[in-house]
């Protein structure tokens, strides 16, 4: 057995290995490690703001902030500023990065790979307009709901449209010719083309890039009961958080009915009996995801058993806080899983897992279904338990599902650092 797992696990780390040294993958990741401490600033923000100076908070409802902080109305804004300042960038910043990084080789001018950066931020908003004021021949209007933490995949995208075409361009360029008339030519080339592009998009279409990849991803589940359709939302979420698109798919249709429905059964009849015992948050948002979607407080722990890779552990502590309260960008970028075709699997496997064992107990009646509202920032191991009332079972089954899933991490962490190692020594090499 460990023969086999042994070479199971070689031939992940080579595979990643493999599909780190890509030019591509690498400016990627390089980019992830730039942006990294703003993510995780914001995040922290976020996270502060959310769970203790909002009435829906957890830490504001147990701990009583009201009662003793002052100032929280300039407190909210204060950190609510930040945190758009920063989250509310992720994709601009990406996009900047990448296509930066896929043309530093190319020229040792650091004007050429600034412009590179600027050309794909331009790219990106001329994706994310209002459509009726270019339509309507108004003043222009960006939109920036799309270029936070959902945008990363799209950010990706243009920035390695933008660097690989600005790349071919520095590498066919005349070395006789004056560079700064060279440089004029390359960018007025780039911004028609894909001014251009974005225009086409905005004339065609009544959605950003970026919400039309949400709608895409998220119309097959609507109303998840059965347990098909719960794995397949589960299948789908970690999808879309592994390629980047962090946060919430969508807020499914129904479901805040059926949670009313739920709490109005609990409070007005005796016993516990639930009109919707089987719905997406009594199943997938308590009990997988934990730290997150994909169980990320699992891949923390697991990082925390790994005792091998002190980066890796580092990395854990500095996201510890916001993992706890269910916020997971930093860990996802930092890491990371974003994109890793090592931690895929665990990443999409530990939820699957926790979603069938947690429908079997609920169809089997073993412990009752979540009613009462959860705060937001409720540690995920809690949240179970919370919800049904202080429900033992459910807080065994909450952190037996915690414990298997990282069982599921651990093999992929090591490797994981393994292959992170590999690469590092290589770049240090060369």
């Amino acid at each position: 057995m460990a023969e086999r797992t042994s070479r199971v696990g070689c031939n992940l780390i080579g595979l990643e290995i493999k599909f780190r040294r890509n030019r591509q993958v690498s400016a990627i990741y390089r980019a992830l490690r730039l942006i990294f401490p703003v993510i995780l600033v914001g995040t922290l923000a976020d996270f502060v703001n959310q769970t203790w100076l909002q009435r829906s908070g957890y830490y504001y409802q147990t701990l009583h902030v009201a009662k003793w902080a002052f100032q929280l109305h300039l407190l909210r804004q204060y950190l609510g500023l930040l945190s758009a300042g920063t989250l509310g960038l992720t994709a601009i910043l990406m996009a900047f990065a990448v296509s930066f990084y896929l043309v530093a080789p190319a020229t040792p001018l650091v004007r050429d790979r600034l412009m590179a950066g600027v050309i794909a931020i331009i790219a990106l908003k001329s994706l994310n307009v209002n459509r009726q004021s270019v339509l309507s021949n108004h003043s222009v209007q960006w939109l920036s709901s799309n270029l936070g933490l959902s945008g990363i995949l799209v950010g990706v995208l243009v920035g390695l449209l933008v660097g690989n075409g600005y790349r071919w361009l520095i590498n066919h360029q005349d070395p006789e010719h004056e560079h700064l008339e060279q440089t004029v030519g390359v960018v007025g080339l780039w911004l028609v083309v894909l001014t251009g592009l974005g225009f086409i998009w905005v004339s065609t279409q009544t959605v950003s890039l970026n919400a039309a990849l949400l709608t895409l991803a998220r119309w097959p589940f609507q109303l998840p009961h059965s347990l098909g359709t719960l794995l397949g939302f589960g299948l789908l979420t970690g999808t879309c958080q592994w390629l980047g698109i962090l946060g919430p798919i969508a807020s499914v249709g129904g479901q805040s009915i059926e949670a009313a429905q739920n709490l109005a059964a609990v409070l007005n009849h005796s016993g516990w009996q639930v009109p919707h015992p089987i719905t997406l948050h009594t199943v997938v948002d308590v009990y997988a995801t934990s730290g997150g979607p994909g169980m990320v407080l699992a891949l923390l722990l697991a990082i925390f058993l790994v005792r091998h890779n002190s980066a890796q552990r580092r990395m854990g502590w500095y996201c510890l806080v916001p993992t706890l309260g269910n916020f997971n960008a930093p860990l996802l970028m930092g890491l990371p899983v974003i994109f890793s075709p090592l931690l895929f699997t665990p990443f999409i496997l530990a939820p699957l897992v926790c979603i069938t064992l947690s429908w079997a107990a609920l169809v089997l009646h073993w412990v009752p279904a979540v009613a009462y509202p959860l705060a937001n920032g409720t540690p995920g191991i809690l949240q179970a338990f919370l919800g049904t009332g202080g429900n033992w079972g459910a807080l065994v089954l909450a952190v037996a599902e915690l414990v298997i899933s990282t069982a599921i991490y651990y093999p992929f962490v090591k490797w994981a650092g393994i292959a992170e190692e590999a690469v590092n020594h290589e770049s240090k090499i060369s």
